[in-house]
This record gives C-alpha cells, sequence and structure tokens, in this order.
C-alpha cells in the first residue's frame, strides 16, 4: 500500500504536530506526529493525496508548496506492507479543526519538534532533512529508503 507522511510548515517557520488519538488501530496509545495517510485510487499523484489528507485531517487549505523530500519508508503495518513517501508542506497558518484521528495540535519550533514528535528512526537524521527542507533544499540528493 502507498502512503504519504507531510511535515507541515508555516510562514514562520513551525512545524506542525498533531496528537494522536488513543484509538490508533495500530499503536493504540497517543502520541504526537504528523500528517500521514493512504494514496486512494482517485488521487491524481502523491502531491494531490498530501493536499487530502492535510485538509482531512487539520482543514488547512491554503498550501503554497510540497516537496518530495526523496525518502521513502518501508513497514509493516496491520499485516499490510506499506511504502510511506515522505514530503514537507508549506502553508499560510490559519485555524486548525482536528478530524477524529487527533486529539491535540502544536505548532513547534524545529528543535521542540525534534524533542516532541514519536520518531522511529535517528532523530539526528530528521533534523538534517527537515533544516534542509525549511530552506527548500534536499538532504537526500537520491532517495533514500529505510525499512523498520
Amino acid at each position: 500500500m502507498d502512503k504519504i507522511l507531510t511535515f507541515i510548515v508555516n510562514e514562520y517557520n513551525e512545524i506542525l504536530l498533531l496528537k494522536g488519538s488513543e484509538n490508533d488501530p495500530q499503536f493504540k496509545k497517543s502520541f504526537w506526529y504528523v500528517v500521514t495517510g493512504e494514496c486512494e485510487e482517485y488521487d491524481f499523484n502523491k502531491e494531490e493525496t498530501v493536499k487530502r489528507e492535510v485538509k482531512e485531517e487539520t482543514a488547512i487549505s491554503k498550501i503554497k508548496d510540497i516537496m518530495y523530500l526523496n525518502w521513502i519508508f518501508k513497514y509493516n503495518s496491520l499485516g499490510v506492507e506499506c511504502t510511506e513517501y515522505v514530503y514537507i508542506t508549506f502553508v499560510k497558518k490559519e485555524k486548525i479543526t482536528l478530524n477524529e484521528e487527533n486529539i491535540d495540535y502544536k505548532w513547534c519550533d524545529i528543535k521542540e519538534f525534534i524533542e516532541k514528535i514519536q520518531w522511529y528512526g535517528d532523530k539526528e537524521e530528521l533534523y538534517n532533512v527537515l533544516k534542509k527542507a525549511l530552506d527548500k533544499k534536499l538532504y537526500f540528493k537520491i532517495e533514500k529508503i529505510k525499512k523498520f
């Protein structure tokens, strides 16, 4: 199954964290994370999936830019093999309305974001990727695939 993960950044370089519900079917606990979602057949491409998922989970509609970060995660979720493509989405800061998947949100600077996010990979690598991405530059020059 193809999926997306996107970091959402506003014009103040704040990154959005979402606190998931403890009703999460896979993890069954609440933690800080970002927008993720499944690519649907009706999505024209992965960027359309990003736009749809951002709107569904946050109600943010003013997307300025979406950038693919050349980063792919492969993992098993509830018995399904997933390939997750990582993006950064630049938005205009606006009112957040959460859907049923999340119970809270917080705009953070990069250091607080790295500290709070539940991350299964290397947080130093995440910091380096985001630091470059905030300047609309790629950390990975070719696609990097990380298996979990």
